[in-house]
């Protein structure tokens, strides 16, 4: 079970690495080069056709966002030394990815993007209520927005390779901690045989 868990962990959390890696395409040039009016717009494109993907898209990602939170509740259970060390630093990062997305890229987005028609009475929404502003956005606070967005990306990243990372340096520990086990066992097994060939 530890082995499926850990694989969900590695799945969910390389493919929206992936997906934060692909928005480089313009974050780069919001980050790390000269802001341009072209820059901007390209972003503003770019994420509207995110925020207008299908209904299947994001449920996607959301799942994907939840899943390895789940995994790491169900490993950390066992609440071993190996657990609560790498388990507990990957599920603090990966609850931090959720706490990014929800307080940072969903703001962003609705600051930037036009407002989205509500949804039908009596569905239910993972995301926060959208609140509508008394002024609209200037487009200084757009652009800003979408920096913050994309700086919210870099962050993203940061905590899903840290995620992976302490999923890695488990498994390398555990093996190590085999290997170790394994000579101690040949040793003490040698040392038997020799003491029962002097008696």
């Amino acid at each position: 079970m530890p082995a499926f868990l850990s694989s969900v962990v590695y799945t969910c959390s390389a493919f929206l690495l992936g997906v934060v890696l692909v928005n480089q395409i313009v974050d780069y040039d919001l980050l790390y080069s000269q802001l341009t009016e072209a820059s901007i717009e390209k972003a503003y494109v770019y994420y509207q056709t995110w925020w207008d993907a299908p209904v299947g898209v994001k449920a996607l990602l959301h799942v994907l966002a939840v899943s390895p939170v789940l995994a790491l509740i169900l490993k950390l259970n066992a609440w071993t030394e190996s657990a609560i060390f790498f388990d507990g630093s990957a599920l603090v990062l990966q609850v931090a990815t959720l706490i990014l997305y929800l307080t940072v890229h969903i703001p962003s987005l609705r600051t930037f993007l036009p407002p989205s028609p509500p949804a039908p009475a009596g569905t239910w929404s993972f995301l926060p209520p959208a609140v509508v502003p008394e002024v609209p956005p200037s487009a200084g606070d757009r652009a800003d927005a979408v920096r913050v967005l994309a700086a919210g990306n870099a962050l993203v990243a940061i905590c899903l390779i840290g995620t992976i990372g302490m999923q890695a340096g488990q498994e390398y520990a555990r093996k190590t901690e085999e290997r170790e086990q394994r000579l101690m066992d040949e040793k003490a097994q040698r040392e038997a045989e020799r003491v029962k060939k002097d008696l």
